[in-house]
């Protein structure tokens, strides 16, 4: 089931992101949230792991958990960008094969005993079948765990600018996962972040790459209206301004 509103081709995320290289992890401040939450999740279900896979690694946020937890895994990373991958590569404990390219669209190999991701699932077009594909990769009993974001996720940002990218439900990631997998754990979080403005706001999306989500440029005056939207409908008693993040966590092992 494709997603006809999620537009963003993967040339412009990976190009928003490499702008981003430099100061994506001072900025980061939610993602590297979700990457400790999923790495808590995931060693509640630890099993032998012999190979595995990190899709959309980025600069190795979530690699570097992944590596303390299992740091004799034969690891394959794989991510948009080349830049990103060789950061995140400097984190393991062993040479890694690295993968460049949209992992909707890239062989990505097989045998996986483990497949996990953070933040990266959102990008997708095709989330139904990119299911599909890594259920064909995966050895039975499998681990898949992955983040993306749930309904709700920059909700601030869409109504005051008017446009966003729309987020499948854990519910809908449920059904898609159930044909191929046995799910045991699907739960949503609220990351709530605050700021001095709304043009705070824009900075901290473009420092950390999110800006992809809208396409085109601001004029002066949607720029200002985006503004006042925005403290008329999200200001907080002491004058500040909030970015709330709604990850979705899920885990599911292979049927």
């Amino acid at each position: 089931m494709e997603r006809d509103n999620q537009s963003i081709e993967p040339a412009c995320i990976r190009q928003r992101f490499t702008r981003a290289l430099n100061s994506y992890d001072r900025h980061a401040v939610a993602q590297q949230r979700i990457s400790a939450e999923a790495a808590k999740i995931l060693s509640l279900h630890l099993q032998p792991f012999g190979r595995c896979l990190e899709i959309g690694c980025g600069t190795g946020g979530f690699t570097r958990h992944l590596q303390r937890m299992l740091p004799n895994a034969d690891w394959v990373l794989n991510d948009l960008c080349g830049e990103s991958l060789a950061i995140a590569a400097t984190h393991c404990n062993h040479s890694p094969q690295s993968i460049i390219g949209d992992a909707e669209n890239t062989e990505l190999g097989i045998g996986y005993d483990l497949i996990a991701s953070t933040s990266a699932f959102q990008w997708f077009h095709d989330p139904l079948n990119f299911i599909k594909k890594l259920a064909g990769m995966q050895t039975k009993g499998g681990v898949l765990l992955f983040s993306t974001f749930s309904p709700g996720n920059l909700q601030e940002v869409k109504e005051a600018a008017g446009k966003g990218l729309s987020y499948p439900s854990g519910k809908q990631w449920e059904e898609w996962l159930a044909p191929f997998y046995n799910i045991e754990v699907c739960r949503e979080e609220a990351i709530r972040l605050t700021f001095g403005s709304p043009l705070e706001v824009l900075r901290h999306l473009k420092y950390t790459g999110v800006t992809a989500t809208h396409n085109g440029q601001w004029t002066r005056g949607m720029q200002e209206d985006f503004v006042r939207r925005y403290k008329q409908q999200f200001s907080t008693d002491n004058n500040q301004v909030t970015l709330t993040y709604r990850p979705l966590y899920l885990l599911a092992k292979r049927l």
